[in-house]
Parts: C-alpha cells; sequence; structure tokens
C-alpha cells in the first residue's frame, strides 16, 4: 500500500512539473515565409553566423558557425567528443532553437 502511494506520489509531482514547463516555439508558419511547393529544389545548406544552446541562460553549444554545403556536396563532419556534430543535426532538424543566426535551405529561412 505505501508503494502504490509512493508511486502515486511521483505521478503527481511529474504532472505538476509538466504543467509549469514554458511552452516551445511555435512551429507554424506565416505565408510570407512559407516556401513553395517545389521546395527544396537543390537542397543547398547554409548556416549564417548561427549559434544555439540546448536551454536559455546556458552556454552556447553552437557559436557562430558559417558555411554553405552546396547540392550534391559530399561533406564528412569530425571533432572531438563535444565538438558540436551532434548539436549541428539537432540544429538543422531544428530540435535545439537558435539564440542567433540563420539556417538556410534553398533560400528559404528555415531558423
Amino acid at each position: 500500500m505505501v508503494g502504490l502511494l509512493e508511486t502515486e506520489m511521483v505521478c503527481l509531482e511529474r504532472v505538476k512539473e509538466y504543467s509549469q514547463l514554458e511552452p516551445e516555439y511555435s512551429w507554424e508558419s506565416t505565408d510570407a515565409n512559407k516556401p513553395s511547393d517545389l521546395w527544396p529544389r537543390s537542397a543547398s545548406i547554409e548556416f549564417i553566423d548561427y549559434s544555439a544552446s540546448y536551454r536559455p541562460g546556458l552556454e552556447p553549444v553552437l557559436k557562430n558557425l558559417n558555411f554553405r554545403v552546396e547540392s550534391g556536396e559530399k561533406v564528412g563532419i569530425v571533432g572531438r567528443t563535444g565538438a558540436g556534430k551532434s548539436s549541428m543535426t539537432l540544429a538543422l532538424f531544428r530540435i535545439i532553437e537558435p539564440t542567433f543566426g540563420q539556417i538556410v535551405i534553398d533560400g528559404v529561412d528555415v531558423t
């Protein structure tokens, strides 16, 4: 009986914690920045002065990235543990939000 009560208390604490989370950014786009139905055509990707952190108030994990990958190019991303390789992928799929800068795919700002 005590074990069941403890489990229920943990569940209640989680519900309270989730109810107090700050809402995430909106994923809706306006007509002004909505890409055409034919997008992307060439799939070029450009990071422009891009910085991102995992949470507000934390040090950026990506700082001032500037590079362009043209359609058809093969690029290898290498680096030590914690260098930001996985964070670049998370940024590209918008799993982490930018603190500054842009990611542009075929001329469309996806940040």
